[in-house]
C-alpha cells in the first residue's frame, strides 16, 4: 500500500538509481575483468631503502640511512627482463677507535666519522626464478654508476682533506657499482603491484668513507640495500 501513495516521479526515480548503481558495478567488474586478462608489460617503481655501509670504519652492516628509488621494470619475456633504477639516500659509519700509523712511522689522523649522499643509477637483468599468477621471485645482476661525496662530523668535504689520508692520496667521488640483489614482486588483478628487494651494490671503489690505504679492510667498500616498492602498470599487451 505504501508503493501505492509513493507519488509516481519518485518511483521512476528510485528506479534510475537502481538501474545506475546496477550499471556502474557491472562496469567496473567489466573493467576489472579487462584488466586482468592483460599483461603489464611496463611497470613504474616508487619506493624507499634501508642502506648500510660495511668498511674500514664499521666491520658490519650497523647503521642504516634511508634512500628514495624509482625505477622502471619491464615485463615482456618469461624469464629474462630489464630493470633502471634510480637511487639518492645516503650512507654514514663511525669508529672513534679507529687508529693507523703513517708511512713514516708516526700516528695518523684519519677521519674516524663520514657521511655521504649519494646518487645511482644502474640497469639491471632480472631473471625470474619463478612466475605463478601474480607473485614473482628473481635474482638480478646490473651495471651502474654511484657518486658521493663524504664529509667529516663538522659537514666538512673530506676529498679536500689530505691529513685525514695518506699522502697524495687522490681518488675521484664517482665510481662503478655492479649491483647483485634478489627480490620478489606480487601483482594485483588491476595490474598494481608491492615488491620487496635486497641486496649488494658492490662498488669498485675503495673510497666512500674517505679511506684507502690507511684503512685495515682489504676489500673495498660495500653498501647493502633492503628496499620496498609500490608498483604502478605503465602500459599492457594482451596475454
Amino acid at each position: 500500500m505504501k508503493l501505492i501513495r509513493t507519488p509516481f516521479y519518485r518511483i521512476i526515480l528510485l528506479i534510475v538509481v537502481a538501474f545506475l548503481q546496477h550499471t556502474s558495478v557491472v562496469q567496473a567488474q567489466d573493467t576489472l575483468a579487462s584488466k586482468s586478462a592483460l599483461k603489464v608489460t611496463r611497470f613504474l617503481e616508487v619506493g624507499v631503502s634501508a642502506n648500510a655501509y660495511r668498511g674500514d670504519l664499521s666491520a658490519s652492516y650497523q647503521k642504516w640511512n634511508p634512500a628514495f628509488q624509482a625505477g622502471l621494470k619491464l615485463n615482456f619475456k618469461k624469464r629474462v627482463n630489464s630493470h633502471i633504477n634510480l637511487g639518492v639516500g645516503s650512507v654514514s659509519g663511525e669508529n672513534l677507535m679507529y687508529t693507523v700509523t703513517a708511512e713514516n712511522g708516526s700516528a695518523a689522523t684519519p677521519n674516524t666519522f663520514f657521511k655521504t649522499n649519494f646518487i645511482a643509477v644502474n640497469y639491471d637483468l632480472q631473471v625470474h626464478l619463478l612466475k605463478y599468477k601474480g607473485l614473482m621471485v628473481y635474482v638480478s645482476q646490473g651495471l651502474g654508476i654511484i657518486r658521493y661525496e663524504p664529509k667529516d662530523a663538522q659537514n666538512n668535504k673530506l676529498l679536500a682533506d689530505f691529513s685525514s689520508r695518506a699522502s697524495n692520496e687522490l681518488y675521484s667521488n664517482v665510481s662503478v657499482v655492479l649491483p647483485t640483489q634478489a627480490g620478489v614482486t606480487y601483482i594485483l588483478p588491476n595490474g598494481y603491484g608491492i615488491g620487496f628487494q635486497a641486496g649488494w651494490l658492490n662498488l669498485q671503489n675503495d673510497y666512500i668513507d674517505n679511506i684507502s690505504q690507511w684503512g685495515t679492510r682489504q676489500k673495498k667498500d660495500n653498501i647493502l640495500m633492503y628496499r620496498f616498492a609500490f608498483m604502478v602498470p605503465l602500459t599492457y599487451t594482451s596475454n
